[in-house]
């Protein structure tokens, strides 16, 4: 049954507030930000910013903080809206550095003329029906040598989620092969992938991959109460900066982060 707006939106707002997700993009925020340096040098350590699928501005918002120009591209104008009154609040002086749209991003070329240093596409591309339309319509506003930050929901977490928090082994071996997944978003369904299959829409693209990292590769399965007050946070990105970097675990990751340059 489709969901009725108002209760879209509060789902939205909802899953967009959770501990788990502002962990995720300060984690992802942290791996991406490492591979920028040549492009901050190359243009005076200011860059263009592009965050499609935007959400509540999570990763966009520290961008701006450090004085770069940030564009939100946001379809859903309940988290759009939550994002533009978080910027006026934290960032008062940076409001003529900030844009924020409304639209969704297969529309984004009809409503930005210009390019771009850095991309931002976290959670979105698994929302979208045409990935390699979604990904060509990017890499045409992204300049030369500009970067491109990828998280979607990784096929491998999502079998091991299914093992170890629902003990479902029958849908977990189900998820090997799986296109798409069950999700209260997007109709009901997302598009289910590995990094090898994001790797394979990308690579006609023109893109070199400069990082790939695990997200939230322990943190579902974290009783955060055994933690002392104030601490659970703190040794989780410690925890989780390393585990995203390591070979043997990374690739079970909730999700993951693919970092890539435009030739």
């Amino acid at each position: 049954m489709e969901m009725k707006p108002e209760e879209k939106a509060e789902l939205l707002m909802e899953l967009a507030e959770a501990p788990l997700t502002r962990l995720e993009a300060e984690l992802a925020f942290r791996h991406l930000y490492r591979h920028l340096e040549g492009d901050l040098k190359r243009s005076g350590g200011e860059l263009s910013v592009l965050d499609v699928g935007s959400g509540l501005g999570e990763v966009a918002l520290r961008f701006a903080a450090l004085g770069h120009r940030v564009t939100m591209l946001e379809p859903q104008a309940c988290l759009l809206k939550t994002a533009e009154e978080r910027a006026r609040e934290q960032l008062p002086d940076r409001a003529s550095y900030l844009r924020f749209l409304n639209e969704r991003i297969e529309n984004l070329e009809e409503c930005i003329a210009e390019d771009f240093d850095l991309i931002i596409c976290h959670e979105t591309i698994e929302y979208v029906d045409d990935p390699l339309r979604a990904l060509n319509v990017i890499t045409k506003v992204l300049r030369p040598r500009g970067k491109l930050s990828l998280v979607f929901l990784n096929r491998y977490g999502f079998i091991m989620e299914k093992v170890i928090m629902e003990g479902n082994v029958r849908l977990a071996m189900e998820a090997f092969d799986m296109e798409e997944f069950p999700t209260p978003l997007h109709r009901g369904r997302g598009h289910l992938y590995s990094d090898a299959e994001i790797l394979a829409l990308l690579d006609p693209l023109g893109y070199n991959l400069e990082g790939q990292y695990g997200l939230l590769v322990f943190s579902e399965f974290v009783d955060c109460s055994l933690f002392e007050e104030g601490q659970c946070y703190k040794g989780l990105i410690e925890l989780e900066l390393r585990a995203g970097q390591e070979p043997h675990l990374k690739g079970v990751g909730k999700y993951v982060q693919l970092i890539c340059s435009k030739a």
